[in-house]
Parts: C-alpha cells; sequence; structure tokens
C-alpha cells in the first residue's frame, strides 16, 4: 500500500473523529438543558442523536486503527501511536496530523468530563423523583394527627380527634 495516501486518510480520519465529538459535545450541552427542565420529549431526541454520533466515531475509530496498522507495519513499528507514526515517516508532513491528534485528545476529555456530568445530573434528578414518589405514595396519615395525640398511664396513645388517611393520591378536598 502507498503510504503517503495511509498518512493523509488517517489525518482525514482525526479531523472527522474530531468533527464527531464536537457535534457530540454539542449534544451533550443540549442534554444538559434538557436534563435541568425535566423535558422527556428532548432528552429521548438528543439520545438518539448521541447514538448516531456514537456509530459513525466507531466507524471512524476502526478505520484509524486499520490505517495505523498499516503505517506502523510499513514501519516496523512495535507502537502504534500518532507521535511515533509522525516519527517513523519524516518525509511526510505531521504537523498536522500532531495537531488534530492534539485538539481530538482535549475535545475527547471535555466529552467524557460533560457525559460523567449529566450523568451524575440524570442520578441526582432520579433520585429526586424517586424520593417524590416515595412521599406522594407512602403518606396516609395527616401530620396533625400527632398534635391531637394523647398518652394513657401504659405509654401508650390515643388519637383525641379521629382522621380519615390523608393519602395524596385519594385525598378529598
Amino acid at each position: 500500500m502507498n503510504s503517503q495516501r495511509e498518512f493523509e486518510n488517517l489525518i482525514l480520519v482525526l479531523d472527522k473523529m474530531k468533527e464527531q465529538y464536537i457535534k457530540f459535545k454539542e449534544m451533550l450541552v443540549k442534554q444538559r438543558a434538557a436534563i435541568i427542565t425535566n423535558n422527556a420529549a428532548d432528552i429521548a431526541e438528543i439520545l438518539g442523536q448521541i447514538e448516531t454520533i456514537n456509530e459513525n466515531i466507531n466507524g471512524l475509530e476502526s478505520r484509524r486503527i486499520y490505517n495505523t496498522e498499516i503505517l506502523a507495519q510499513n514501519a516496523y513499528l512495535e507502537t502504534k501511536t500518532i507521535r511515533d507514526i509522525v516519527k517513523a515517516y519524516p518525509e511526510f508532513d505531521g504537523s498536522k496530523m500532531e495537531t488534530i491528534s492534539s485538539e481530538l485528545k482535549k475535545v475527547v476529555m471535555d466529552v467524557k468530563t460533560m457525559s460523567a456530568s449529566n450523568s451524575e445530573l440524570l442520578e441526582i434528578s432520579r433520585s429526586i423523583i424517586k424520593e417524590t414518589m416515595k412521599v406522594i405514595m407512602t403518606q396516609n396519615v395527616d401530620p396533625r394527627d400527632r398534635a391531637w395525640r394523647t398518652y394513657g398511664s401504659s405509654g401508650a396513645y390515643s388519637r383525641t380527634v379521629r382522621r380519615e388517611p390523608v393519602h395524596l393520591v385519594n385525598k378529598r378536598w
């Protein structure tokens, strides 16, 4: 295979990966806004778009691995890093590849950070909903009943005022 063509293809693949990760980052910003506003429809739509972007990234990643392996094999390299490939082919301009690679690393780190942050927000949202549902579904006694308790000589209490359960779901107004 032609090493120069593979070198240029690797640059193109890295550039396309960077573009996909930038789109991913934009989707994560939108996802964060949807999580904060608790908009389930937007979250579902964004998750579909993120899934498409992930598929694109996975395809580009396999292409990057293929190109890297070919270039490393042609240069008889054991390690397959971008820096090693650039050093192995001094006749090609590797500065563009190194620049794109470093930008890609920065964007990937941003995406990982934002993704972790969004996951944490989702977990907080779930716990709030879970606790709210627990309060709604388990509250079946009016808290004011405690004010009308009287205690007998044995330590047991009895209500002086009779109240119906006030479960929030079946409460009579």
